[in-house]
């Protein structure tokens, strides 16, 4: 069976256990349906549909995989120039930010493509998601921004440019957050769960 028959499997039975203990005879209302007050069948296939509607195909998660990837790479690369910058002069880090530029290029690209992908189908049921994810990433472009501003003045302590790299991590930490909410959404269980 393929993956997709196993998920319909798999949620058929978490949404309808009574069935399972109606096959041992003489469960707990075996044999009667017995459904939570103001939820009826038709809510229960709205929902069952909806997530098959929803559902990453392979390649999404592949691509989803790496733009996972991408951001925790950017993150690090933020932490490490917040590090860098309280001990480190403006001309190193100027050398310092490059990784960081490419990381973050990477990050938006990755989601752009993931974006791409989405069926007509996906596209309408993740609208709330994908906006909050768009936001996520703006915030991201105003940190990058901010950041770069602040390398290009003569005049700027380490410490002030630890800090905007810490606002731009944070951004990171929430468009991270908005992805993996997003994942979850389609169907896609992280890293973390998969092993």
């Amino acid at each position: 069976m393929n993956r997709l028959t196993w998920v319909a499997c798999g949620i058929v039975l978490i949404v309808h256990p009574h069935t399972l203990l109606a096959q041992r005879r003489g469960g707990p209302g075996a044999g009667t349906p017995s459904r939570p007050t103001g939820v009826s069948a038709t809510d229960d296939l709205k929902d069952f549909k909806r997530a098959i509607a929803l559902q990453a195909s392979p390649g999404q998660i592949v691509q989803f995989r790496q733009l996972t990837e991408s951001t925790q790479a950017a993150r690090k690369s933020a932490q490490d120039l917040s590090k860098l910058a309280e001990k480190t002069n403006k001309s190193e880090l100027l050398r310092s930010t490059s990784p960081l530029a490419s990381a973050l290029e990477e990050v938006q690209a990755d989601n752009q493509n993931f974006l791409q992908s989405f069926s007509a189908v996906q596209k309408s049921g993740l609208k709330d998601v994908t906006k909050k994810l768009g936001k996520a990433n703006a915030d991201v472009t105003k940190r990058n921004k901010a950041l770069a501003r602040d390398l290009e003045q003569s005049r700027i302590a380490g410490q002030q440019i630890s800090g905007v790299a810490e606002k731009l991590d944070k951004a990171l930490s929430d468009l991270q957050a908005r992805q993996l909410a997003m994942g979850s959404e389609m169907g896609i269980q992280s890293e973390a769960s998969a092993q």
